[in-house]
């Protein structure tokens, strides 16, 4: 894995990881003097969309709706402007919302976006009003008619879904009993390197919050192993590995965040990870394969085995460069369907194995952690979230990740975008 230099890192609040996220816009035009309302939707870093009406006539009037697609010209010099910009598909007819900002840590952002309607016209700008994020318990039939028709099927589903999600966080919480199964989570990360162990830090806090939330929603008890920091070593992941001991029906997740590589005569298509304890031991001396860690695991009998690597799978001795770029992560309302997490977590048996890049391929990362590693955590929210028509599956789950860490690293200046590795065998059991 790689480190990026995030110059955008507060935006919104520094937001992470996606289900649906939904936020109203207000402004007002300065040449026709009307104010204006909009709707987005935000998926993921590169996927979202908006309507928007006129606040007097709300859906009653025109309706202009785009998809939006994201772009960023970073700073190329000190006191130079970085900037960012969410740039709607169908032209001139919805407006661009645009961010800059010119010092690294971005301290002089605001939350509300500067708004251009033709791109080619940098002095045609005005701010504005607000932008605000709402919770789907928010979006309620007063709320959504001002950009829909009742008529219209994404308005029936929106307020299908908020009634849903008003319900759930009013439900009780009732055990599961003593006898439910255990989410055990094994994960090693190479935090004291010095390249990305930032981002390995990162990963720890973004892979045991996800998790550990988990258990909790579906009443699970949770256990967790981390090794990383001075214990960080190959004779500590094969004892960890050892000694740990699942029962039949447990969820077990295995995560590997930190440098990874492959031999030049290796067929494997998984990487070797690199359990050096520092710079000065041989990567080649201090390894062990994926393939080792997903026999050993899988054959530990748990009913549910989720492994996955977030690391780089390119030739040993092969050194990607470093890359700047800048990126928006999203703060996600979390629009849980319990249901469906339930059905994911224990509808289903057999193994998901998954590794960051293609044989070859560099794996790349930010301050906010590894970008696979991100991207599966926004794949499981959207699989779950109470907007998501298809039935959860861990197939389209890691298919998703694959796709959105792979639009992540292409273009932006990144040299060589990453393309995931994946096996996946899964059955339900309800």
């Amino acid at each position: 894995m790689k480190r990026y230099t995030l110059i955008l890192a507060l935006l919104l609040t520094t937001m992470v990881s996606q289900a649906q996220t939904f936020y109203e816009l207000q402004f007002t035009h300065p040449v026709d003097g009307r104010k204006y309302l909009g709707l987005m939707t935000y998926f993921s870093d590169e996927r979202c969309k908006m309507r928007i009406v006129r606040a007097d006539e709300g859906a009653k009037g025109k309706v202009w709706e785009s998809d939006y697609t994201k772009e960023t010209e970073p700073k190329t010099r000190e006191n130079s402007m970085g900037m960012m910009y969410y740039k709607p598909t169908n032209g001139r007819s919805m407006p661009t919302l645009l961010w800059w900002w010119r010092d690294f840590h971005a301290d002089d952002m605001v939350p509300e976006p500067q708004i251009i309607y033709d791109v080619t016209n940098t002095e045609d700008y005005f701010s504005a009003s607000s932008f605000k994020e709402k919770q789907l318990s928010e979006l309620s039939a007063t709320f959504l008619e001002k950009f829909y028709k009742t008529t219209d099927a994404e308005y029936k589903n929106l307020l299908t879904a908020s009634k849903k999600a008003s319900a759930q966080n009013q439900k009780e919480v009732v055990s599961r009993g003593a006898d439910s199964p255990t989410l055990r989570l094994l994960m090693v990360a190479n935090t004291e390197v010095n390249d990305i162990g930032i981002a390995c830090q990162q990963d720890i806090k973004n892979v045991t919050n996800e998790f550990r939330n988990i258990a909790r929603v579906l009443e699970l008890p949770y256990e967790q192993t981390i090794v990383s920091e001075n214990n960080f070593s190959k004779a500590n992941v094969a004892k960890a590995i050892e000694n740990f001991k699942p029962g039949k029906q447990d969820i077990v997740v295995f995560v590997y965040s930190g440098h990874g590589f492959r031999f030049q005569d290796q067929k494997d298509y998984f990487p070797c990870i690199d359990l050096s304890p520092t710079a000065y031991d041989k990567a080649v001396e201090n390894y062990t394969t994926m393939t080792d860690i997903y026999k050993a695991i899988t054959d530990k009998g748990a009913r549910l085995n989720i492994i996955l690597s977030d690391c780089c799978n390119t030739k040993v001795g092969y050194e990607a460069p470093a890359v700047s770029i800048n990126t928006l992560f999203s703060r996600a309302s979390h629009s849980l369907d319990t249901d469906k997490l339930r059905s994911l977590f224990l509808g289903h048996g057999g193994n998901v194995w998954a590794t960051a890049a293609s044989p070859g391929e560099a794996s790349w990362c930010s301050v906010k952690g590894g970008f696979f590693l991100l991207s599966f955590i926004e794949s499981l929210r959207y699989q779950i979230s109470t907007l998501t028509q298809e039935k959860p599956s861990w197939e389209s789950l890691i298919n998703l990740a694959i796709d959105e860490a792979r639009k992540k690293t292409n273009g932006n200046g990144v040299p060589q975008e990453q393309n995931g590795v994946k096996q996946v065998r899964t059955k339900s059991i309800q």
